[in-house]
């Protein structure tokens, strides 16, 4: 049996362990054990003194531990994260490589490793560590992840600001085992794509649209379509495909997003000259696009986060509101809009108020045709309803 540092709870504070959450906050510990250092391993116990799980601390967040297991005799060492990680691939085995190689691996707490995630594209890996508890673990986690994969190389991208709160720094993207290009071409249900896993967005491509881009195949056939925020070009491309009568506006503030954007429908053989790619601020181009009475058959629209914690909720439901009224006004009459949010704090529920709150300002009738959330890759812990950040709803607008 194996024994670590304990922490004990306060009473009747194990209730949401034992359902299977894996947070535990601060406030819920009867004497925080602040001589643990950041991201040291604890024995989470109940107020009698009863095991309860077993994760790591922090005392400077007010998640204060992150349970890992809660089994007594599973020890946090190689063997256990290997079999978290073929765990996890086993899981991903439902897409057929011929057709999808790029996908998440770790989905951290979704996975059972909350903070940590892990990409896939073809052979190369790319791991983000969010939390001081993994970053303990971080030799023991390279060599797990290229035992349990056989990749060509990993390629750690802990660039992300969320560490600072951790007490840990922000570091340059380095490769750790193997090689890492510059570039990686993968396939998603049979599109090829280009992947930046240096320097693009998260670990270099929005993964997490896949099922939402496949669905949108279905609505564009012959239609002229208009995708906002459209990064590298994903969503436009699925469109185009679609029929060689569609044609898509993809606009982005970045240039360089853009001009990926153009070379993905290169490498799919895609006429260029068929479609557009503008170099514009979202809100501007749709401001424009009111003023002169431009409308789309489809409207896409896939923002960043517009809140990333609970105080800058009611700032971003006054974005989401601006935002799908621009976007409501660009739908001809009869016209499908999708609008995506990935801002945890903003729930389905507060999205699909958003959506009504535009169609009643401008007395348009929207018939709600689909919802979707995470992909089969970002699996959900269901005790964790609070890490499912992702929606994205299909309307009809009248």
């Amino acid at each position: 049996m194996f024994h670590y540092p304990t922490a004990s709870l306060k009473p009747h504070r194990e209730e949401s362990l034992l359902g299977g959450h894996l947070w535990i906050f601060s406030g819920a510990l009867q004497q925080p054990p602040h001589w643990i250092e950041a991201g040291g391993l604890v024995d989470v116990k109940s107020s009698t003194g009863k095991f309860v799980a077993r994760g790591y601390y922090n005392s400077r967040t007010d998640i204060a531990i992150r349970i890992l297991t809660r089994s007594i005799e599973e020890p946090i060492d190689i063997k256990f994260l290997r079999q978290r990680i073929n765990n996890a691939r086993e899981l991903r085995q439902i897409f057929d490589p011929r057709q999808t190689d790029m996908y998440r691996l770790i989905h951290a707490e979704g996975d059972g490793l909350p903070g940590l995630v892990v990409d896939r594209y073809a052979d190369i890996l790319v791991a983000q560590i969010h939390t001081a508890g993994m970053e303990r673990l971080r030799p023991l986690l390279i060599n797990a992840l290229m035992t349990e994969t056989g990749v060509h190389g990993l390629l750690l991208r802990n660039d992300s600001q969320s560490r600072r709160r951790e007490g840990l720094e922000v570091e340059e993207p380095v490769a750790v085992a193997g090689e890492v290009p510059s570039q990686v071409a993968a396939r998603e249900n049979g599109v090829q794509f280009l992947v930046d896993p240096w320097q693009g967005q998260k670990t270099g491509f929005f993964i997490d649209q896949r099922d939402k881009r496949q669905a949108i195949r279905k609505y564009i056939r012959g239609k002229r379509v208009l995708n906002c925020f459209s990064y590298t070009g994903s969503f436009s491309v699925y469109a185009a495909l679609g029929s060689p009568t569609t044609s898509v506006t993809s606009v982005d503030i970045s240039s360089p997003a853009i001009e990926i954007a153009r070379q993905h429908f290169t490498l799919n053989k895609l006429e260029l000259k068929a479609h557009q790619f503008v170099v514009a601020d979202v809100f501007d181009y749709l401001e424009r696009a009111q003023s002169t009475g431009e409308q789309f058959d489809v409207v896409i629209l896939d923002p960043p986060a517009f809140a990333k914690t609970q105080s800058a909720r009611m700032q971003a439901l006054k974005a989401y509101r601006r935002l799908n009224t621009l976007g409501m006004q660009a739908v001809r009459p009869g016209g499908i809009l999708l609008t995506c949010s990935c801002s945890g704090v903003v729930g389905l529920d507060d999205l699909l108020d958003v959506i009504l709150q535009a169609a009643q300002r401008l007395h348009r009738s929207v018939q709600l045709l689909e919802t979707h959330t995470h992909g089969v890759d970002h699996p959900v812990n269901l005790a964790m309803p609070e890490t499912d950040y992702l929606k994205a709803i299909f309307c009809r607008v009248g």
